[in-house]
């Protein structure tokens, strides 16, 4: 399969991939990856910390329980690989909060205020990668709006050099924000490179994959219809014929700004190949599917075909899809025949 060769590219540009055991080699999932190996040095780290003298009890019994947090977290990850469900490293990420306010906003332990103080910037980082700007905006600014001014003025460490002088605190803003603004931007990139078509701006089947499958998983949770529709676009060849392959480009590229302009938030358009493309219809039946390619077929300049599918209970996309283009092809026959001409292959 050429997911299984692309893996094995990826693993021998990567050298240190070599040295992960063979079942953490089959995680493709970059997000599961990365929340492994955070947990596993944090491991080491708490582990390391175990060796310390405790002022208390109840902090010896609270490193104790880091310890097993982070351990629970290696296991998971291990166990699950790309199953991992991500809402787990985001209680993980407000553990690491929760600490960041107790250390730095109520205790005197100088070595755990330090490594939370440079601890901070790569949660925001980490968070901001993972999960929507949203969420990570309103679980670090409200953390940070509070620690800082009560470290600074009330805390119990006032005065000592971590928690004194405005370059400290400045800092410690500025490298947060620039955190999660790498962390975005990365995201949105990784995203776009690996799921977006780089002609037409539509998803491409990876796209496909990914949302099409949460958008079909979501429709059988919530007991919603989803439809799917196959489109291709009718005498593409003699565009290609007749003006070169940038004629071919500038009208894919039309079909899909005339295809994005016209369907509705939360639909999506994604291109399978050559001038071949799938429209997923969220919350849609198959006849409410059809009336919207008719409206949207009207209004477009270029001349295309199109069919419709609408999921069961026991589809995955790639049925569905089979469907769309099995009513696709009925429907070329169909107008072939009122023409008297046979119908266009693809």
């Amino acid at each position: 399969m050429p997911r299984t060769r692309n893996r094995r590219a990826n693993d021998e540009g990567i050298w240190w991939s070599r040295l992960l055991p063979a079942r953490l080699r089959r995680i493709e999932r970059l997000e599961v990856a990365v929340t492994g190996m955070v947990a596993a040095f944090l491991l080491v780290f708490y582990l390391v910390n175990l060796g310390n003298d405790f002022s208390s009890p109840l902090i010896q019994k609270l490193a104790v329980a880091r310890v097993a947090g982070t351990l629970a977290m290696v296991i998971t990850v291990w166990m699950l690989l790309d199953r991992f469900p991500l809402w787990i490293a985001y209680l993980g990420a407000l553990a690491e909060l929760s600490a960041f306010v107790a250390f730095v906003g109520f205790s005197v332990n100088h070595e755990q205020i330090v490594f939370r103080l440079q601890e901070f910037p790569l949660i925001a980082l980490y968070m901001s990668w993972l999960f929507p700007p949203a969420v990570t905006r309103w679980t670090i600014y409200p953390v940070m709006a509070f620690t800082i001014p009560y470290s600074v003025f009330f805390g119990p460490a006032v005065g000592t050099e971590h928690q004194s002088g405005p370059l400290n605190v400045l800092s410690l803003v500025f490298f947060t924000v620039i955190g999660m603004f790498v962390g975005h931007y990365v995201k949105r990139r990784f995203r776009q490179q690996t799921q977006v078509d780089a002609l037409t701006g539509a998803l491409n089947r990876v796209g496909l994959s990914a949302r099409g499958d949460a958008a079909l998983l979501a429709s059988r949770k919530y007991r919603k219809p989803l439809a799917v529709a196959l489109l291709d676009m009718d005498g593409f060849k003699e565009i290609n014929d007749q003006g070169g392959h940038d004629a071919g480009d500038r009208a894919l590229k039309e079909l899909v700004r005339h295809l994005r302009s016209s369907i509705r938030a939360g639909d999506l358009v994604c291109r399978l190949g050559g001038d071949e493309f799938v429209l997923v219809f969220p919350n849609t039946t198959m006849g409410q599917a059809q009336l919207l390619m008719e409206r949207i077929e009207g209004s477009s300049k270029l001349a295309w075909s199109f069919g419709t599918a609408q999921a069961r209970a026991d589809d995955n996309l790639s049925t569905m899809i089979l469907r769309a283009d099995r009513d696709m092809y009925a429907s070329k026959r169909q107008r072939a025949a009122e023409r008297g001409k046979p119908a266009e292959e693809s």
